[in-house]
């Protein structure tokens, strides 16, 4: 099964060979649709931004509306909540609604709470707004992957094409972080969720237009979610990508404060460099769909990915080394960290059941992946405020590297099985 791309790719530029030498090329696979692909990564990109926008605008909000400390936690947090807990069955859904209208609904949805968002001045309705936006993020992000994966017709363009589709989060989540402070000083807060609200309404005709048709299945959604939960590859990635998450996520949530409790920086100049570091995991995705396209194995990126990573840990949780080169591991970090968002989506074809099952194994992996955005950050502060610290957060680091490149040795021998 994790040998069915290479083969198909093969086939592509190769004949069969009959009788006296006669050569019978095989069919010529279908050009990607890289509209469809441009299309739907430009709506992944919105998606990354509407998860990142809380941030810049929780002061105002906070003076606005009146909300406590803990009410701003909640309506940073409420975005994941529906992730953590619904992925899978997101993923149930679009295979009985279908991955295009699942994603378009998702679009839709995320239109609309933005706009709801925008308009309120009740602290209830903006929280229930962003669960809302949160639930229409689910809903396009589970059907995405699998309908780029249909897209990109050409095999050999499957893993170029989902890499860059695993790298709407951090390009997205890193643009916004960017973008939000002027648009917040012009235009206040709700600027900002209207600018993002008509942006996903912009994701929604483009597509409406390009996004490829897809079937529905005719099985259960428990059924689906039973036989995802029943192939063994499907919940090596799951677990790869929460241990990835946790480490990845933590950094990214805690830097700020690290910057400014630790190292004196003003808060805007710390989210600056945090913007960036965000940015960084975005060449590391599209990197790690060009080494799978080259036939780089999936097993051993993922193995070396996460050694980087604690390697890039040690030296920027040290206190032996200038700020300066701290930075720059911090931002090796999230690059190298970046191929394995890549790695875990070109996976998932190979892995799943059959093409109908893409979206309840993409909800499987999105859910362990906001599990771990949970965890992570809480195990970080826990183990700062008890054992002296940031410098004590480098264990759990390491444990949640350690944890990826075990899942990478079990990939490996997934792939040896299905190769024999």
């Amino acid at each position: 099964m994790v040998e069915k791309d290479r083969r198909a790719e093969d086939s592509g530029h190769r004949g069969l060979t009959h009788g006296a030498g006669d050569a019978f090329p095989l069919p010529t696979p279908a050009p990607t649709r890289w509209g469809a692909v441009w299309a739907l990564f430009g709506a992944g990109l919105v998606c990354g931004a509407y998860l990142t926008k809380v941030a810049p605008a929780l002061p105002l909000q906070r003076e606005e509306l009146g909300v406590s400390l803990v009410e701003s936690g909640l309506i940073a947090t409420a975005f994941n909540i529906s992730g953590s807990l619904l992925g899978i069955f997101a993923g149930g859904l679009s295979g009985r609604l279908g991955l295009r209208a699942t994603a378009l609904a998702g679009l839709a949805l995320l239109a609309l709470a933005g706009a709801l968002g925008a308009t309120t001045a009740s602290f209830p309705v903006l929280l229930g707004s962003r669960f809302l936006e949160g639930v229409g993020s689910l809903m396009f992000t589970v059907s995405g992957s699998a309908l780029i994966a249909a897209a990109a017709t050409n095999p050999r363009d499957r893993a170029k094409a989902l890499g860059l589709w695993a790298a709407n989060l951090p390009a997205g989540g890193g643009m916004g972080l960017l973008l939000a402070p002027p648009i917040i000083a012009a235009w206040g807060w709700r600027g900002l969720w209207w600018a993002l609200a008509l942006a996903a309404g912009l994701g929604f005709l483009l597509a409406a237009r390009l996004a490829p048709a897809s079937a529905r299945s005719g099985k259960s959604s428990l059924r689906m979610i039973a036989e995802t939960l029943a192939r063994p590859g499907n919940l090596v990635l799951a677990a790869l990508f929460a241990c990835y998450a946790s480490q990845w996520v933590s950094v990214m949530i805690w830097l700020p404060t690290f910057l400014v409790d630790e190292r004196g920086m003003t808060a805007g100049r710390a989210a600056l460099l945090t913007a960036f570091m965000v940015l960084a995991n975005a060449p590391g995705n599209i990197a790690g769909g060009w080494l799978l396209s080259r036939h780089v194995r999936r097993g051993p990126l993922v193995i070396a990915a996460c050694a980087l990573m604690a390697a890039c840990a040690a030296g920027m949780f040290g206190p032996w080394l200038p700020d300066g080169l701290r930075y720059l591991l911090c931002l090796a970090f999230s690059l190298c960290g970046g191929v394995i968002p890549a790695a875990i989506f070109a996976g998932l074809p190979g892995y799943a059941r059959s093409s109908g099952h893409l979206g309840t194994a993409n909800g499987l992996v999105v859910q362990s992946a906001q599990a771990g955005q949970f965890v992570g950050p809480l195990a970080l502060a826990w183990l700062a405020s008890h054992f002296g610290g940031w410098g004590a957060t480098l264990w759990a680091i390491l444990g949640f590297a350690l944890g990826g490149a075990l899942c990478g040795l079990a990939l490996l021998r997934i792939e040896r099985t299905a190769a024999r």
